[in-house]
This record gives C-alpha cells, sequence and structure tokens, in this order.
C-alpha cells in the first residue's frame, strides 16, 4: 500500500510542477500582452537611484500628488523628518489637497451630465486603465482593487484638466472656487507639480476628460483645447525667454504623439534636435568622452562673442567660426528652474539616444565654471538670474551634470571642437586683445594715434635735418 502510494504521489508532484510552469507561462505572456510584437513601451517611470540621491526632494510633489506613485504617501513626504507631528502634518495636507480633487470631479461630473449618462468619466476611466497601466513602468499593484485605482485616475485627471484652464483663463464653473481657494504662491507650485517625472498622468487621460466635459465635436478639438492649455503654462514654467512658433505648432499642436504634460515641455525644449533614429533604423551616434572647452570668460579673451537666441531652446546653440559668435539661448534662472531641469534630465535617461537635454548640460557646464563666467553672459544678455548671486547660479549648472553619462550628441561635440580650434591659436588672443584695448575705447585710439603721428613727425624732422647738416655746400 506504501509503495502504491509513494506511485501516485511522484505523478502529482510531476502536475503541480507542470501548472507552476504553465502559471508562470501565462504570467509572460500577460507581460508580453496579446500582440505579437513588443508591447508600447512606458513613459512615465521613477528617478533612477543616481539622479534621486543627489537632491531627492526636486522629485517629490511639494504640494499635490498626481497619479499613482504617491498616491495616500502625501506631498514632500520624504523631505521632512519622521516623527508623530511629520505624520500628522502629511495626512492633513494630503487631505486637504485630496478635497479639492473631489471637488473639481463633481464640477466635471456635473458638466459632463448635460450629455452623457451618470458616471460616464468613471466608466470611460474603466473603459481605458489597461492602456493607462501600460504607461507605468512599473505594475500598479499597491491598489486594493481596480476601482479605486480607476477613482484616483479619475479624480486626477479632473483636477488636472480644470486647474489648467483657470491657468490659461477659460471661465468654467470651478474657476470661482479656484480662485477663492488657490492663492497665488499655491497655484505656481501646484503647476509645478504637474511636471514632475513621478508626478504624470497618461496625456490621453486628459484628452478623454476635456472630449467628455465639452462633448468635443473631434479629437481635434479637445487637443485644440489642451494645446491652448499646455502652451499658456509652458511660458509660465520654462526658463527660455521664449518659445518658436515652429516648436509650439509641432509639438503642441499635435498632442496625439505626446506621452504626458512632462514630455511636452521636453519635446519643446528639444525641438529642432536630431531625431532618435535615423530613416534607416539605425541609432543615432553618440559621442563618447565629449570635449570640455574653456570656460566663458577664456573664450572670450580669445576673441569669441557671445550673443543671446530668443526664441530658443537646448538645440539652438550655435557657432560662427567666421565671426567667432557663439549664439547661446537666452535663459532667465530662478528658484525653480534646477527642479525643472532635474526632472527634465530624469525623463531623458529612460529613452533611447536622446541627449539633447544632457549636450545641452554639459555645455552650459563647461562654459560657466564660476561667477565671473556668469556676470559675463548676464553682461552679453545670455543670462538672467533671479536667485540672488552669481555664486548660485554658476553651482547650479556644475551639479546638473553629476552622476551622468559623459555624451553628448555630435552637434555640440563638433561645437566644441570649433571652439577648441579657435583658441588653440595664440593669434586669436593677441588679437581679441588689442581690439578690447585700444579699440573698443575711442578716446585712447585717438591718444595712440596721435603719438604715433607725434612720434612719425620727429623721426621725419630728425632725419631730415641730419640729411641737410651732412649735404656737402650746406
Amino acid at each position: 500500500m506504501a509503495s502504491q502510494r509513494g506511485r501516485l504521489e511522484i505523478p502529482v508532484a510531476q502536475l503541480q510542477s507542470r501548472l507552476s510552469e504553465q502559471e508562470w507561462v501565462m504570467q509572460i505572456r500577460d507581460c508580453a500582452g496579446d500582440s505579437p510584437g513588443l508591447p508600447r513601451p512606458p513613459s512615465i517611470f521613477m528617478t533612477i537611484s543616481p539622479l534621486r540621491r543627489l537632491k531627492h526632494e526636486d522629485f517629490v510633489p511639494q504640494v499635490v500628488t498626481i497619479g499613482p506613485y504617491h498616491y495616500g504617501v502625501g506631498p514632500h513626504y520624504s523631505s521632512l523628518p519622521e516623527n508623530q507631528e511629520t505624520e500628522r502634518y502629511k495626512a492633513v495636507e494630503s487631505n486637504e489637497m485630496n478635497r479639492h480633487k473631489k471637488v473639481a470631479f463633481a464640477y466635471v461630473e456635473k458638466d459632463i451630465r448635460r450629455y452623457y449618462s451618470d458616471n460616464r468619466l468613471l466608466q470611460s476611466v474603466r473603459s481605458i486603465i489597461s492602456d493607462i497601466r501600460q504607461e507605468y513602468a512599473t505594475d500598479l499593484d499597491f491598489f486594493d482593487t481596480e476601482d479605486e485605482l480607476v477613482k484616483v485616475f479619475a479624480e486626477d485627471a479632473a483636477f488636472v484638466v480644470e486647474i489648467l484652464r483657470c491657468n490659461g483663463g477659460l471661465q468654467r464653473s470651478f474657476n470661482r472656487y479656484y480662485c477663492s481657494r488657490f492663492p497665488r504662491p499655491l497655484r505656481k507650485s501646484v503647476l509645478q507639480d504637474f511636471f514632475l517625472l513621478e508626478n504624470q498622468i497618461p496625456l490621453f487621460l486628459l484628452l478623454k476628460v476635456i472630449a467628455l466635459d465639452s462633448a468635443c465635436a473631434s479629437d481635434k478639438d479637445a487637443e485644440k483645447e489642451l494645446g491652448f492649455l499646455i502652451h499658456k503654462v509652458a511660458c509660465e514654467l520654462l526658463p527660455f525667454c521664449s518659445l518658436s512658433r515652429e516648436s509650439v505648432r509641432d509639438v503642441i499642436g499635435n498632442l496625439s504623439k505626446r506621452r504626458h504634460l512632462l514630455d511636452c515641455l521636453y519635446r519643446l525644449v528639444t525641438h529642432g534636435g536630431a531625431p532618435p533614429l535615423s530613416s534607416s533604423n539605425e541609432a543615432v551616434t553618440l559621442v563618447e568622452k565629449p570635449t570640455h572647452f574653456p570656460r566663458a570668460v577664456e573664450l572670450y579673451s580669445s576673441g569669441i562673442t557671445f550673443r543671446g537666441v530668443d526664441p530658443g531652446n537646448m538645440v539652438s546653440v550655435k557657432y560662427d567660426p567666421q565671426k567667432a559668435i557663439l549664439y547661446v539661448p537666452k535663459i532667465r534662472v530662478g528658484d525653480d528652474t534646477e527642479r525643472l531641469f532635474r526632472n527634465l534630465l530624469a525623463y531623458e535617461s529612460h529613452l533611447i539616444d536622446e541627449v539633447h537635454v544632457l549636450s545641452y548640460f554639459r555645455f552650459m557646464n563647461s562654459l560657466v565654471d564660476g561667477p565671473d563666467d556668469v556676470a559675463l553672459l548676464v553682461e552679453k544678455g545670455v543670462l538672467a538670474q533671479d536667485i540672488g548671486s552669481n555664486e548660485e547660479v554658476a553651482a547650479m549648472w556644475n551639479m546638473l551634470c553629476i552622476n551622468t553619462m559623459r555624451v553628448c550628441s555630435e552637434e555640440y561635440e563638433e561645437i566644441a571642437q570649433m571652439l577648441m580650434r579657435h583658441c588653440g591659436y595664440r593669434f586669436n588672443a593677441l588679437k581679441a586683445e588689442f581690439k578690447r584695448t585700444y579699440l573698443s575705447r575711442p578716446w585712447l585710439l585717438i591718444s595712440v594715434m596721435s603719438a604715433a603721428s607725434l612720434l612719425i613727425m620727429t623721426l621725419i624732422i630728425t632725419i631730415y635735418t641730419v640729411f641737410i647738416y651732412e649735404k656737402p655746400g650746406a
């Protein structure tokens, strides 16, 4: 009997092993999706550890949490000490913003009921929840139920849309509530939190809310409204003085290709750069160990002039070797510039063969090495600083490239090589010194010319006198 039982136990163990293998295969198929090709790559990530360790508070929402990554934890949780008072403060802060979200959701749902039945927004979000999940780089399995996840995305999407509408000047039913309960400093902080890498929700979800709320005749109408709102907030948050009409038309005017709000800003500041893949579907060549050219004051000493570009972005840097003019986009550095730049860099670190932001940061890191470089660029109209001192501006540029790859785009490497060749000629420095010393000061030039003329006249008179004295029969 024992032997029979033993013979029976072996097939049972094998059956359990086969079932576990089948479950494993099913899990792999679920991860790969139903299509035979690869699933759509995600676009919303947690910041990689090397960048987060430098300044973790720049990646954490300070006022409002959007999306699942920071849900239930509360804003600016990681920048506060761990104690009982902190826990109570975080709970109060989180509940306050959750109340604002519920109010925004109620306003949107009320408007939707004019065109559709009750709970239409929740039903629409539930119908695309699988597409929403694909946009995140991790499984959203920290929610108890699917309904809870749907509710979070519906409330957050309604809140973001209503805040953007109020910021864009669209007079909606939520506008009175917004103006009475959101003071101006809070409004700015809310908008800044909307563009953090870990605080994103898919852009097609925002388009869905707008299409339902306004009963748009087509998806293009919803894209047009959201494009106007994003353009409005981009002009407020981006440190570049202005955006070109071409970048606004190509990026904001075609939102179907954008993934989320931060992706829109990234495409705006890198519009005009080389595409990530060439027409032959080969990877773009990246330059390893890029050239570290001299700082701004040394370039200026070698005769290179700086000229501010407006409108411009991170790929607007150009160099004219014939005129020795370096064109740099005008930028205003404020107290929120570093935070936005770090999130743009963190987002780019997840993209394939795109180093436009990193290339620009490495360029500025070489250009700005100290406060005297900042002072020179401010004088030439390239930089404008609003954070107190030139030392702080220089420190910001020097910190942005820490814990990043030593690579850059071919365009920036070409500029660096031309700058190094110019500085390699000693004659350029002597010519520049002569121009700054004499040609830039008319009175000094006149004095030098007068002294030279007097010297020449004196020499001529002396030679003529000697010639007469030595002439025979004089």
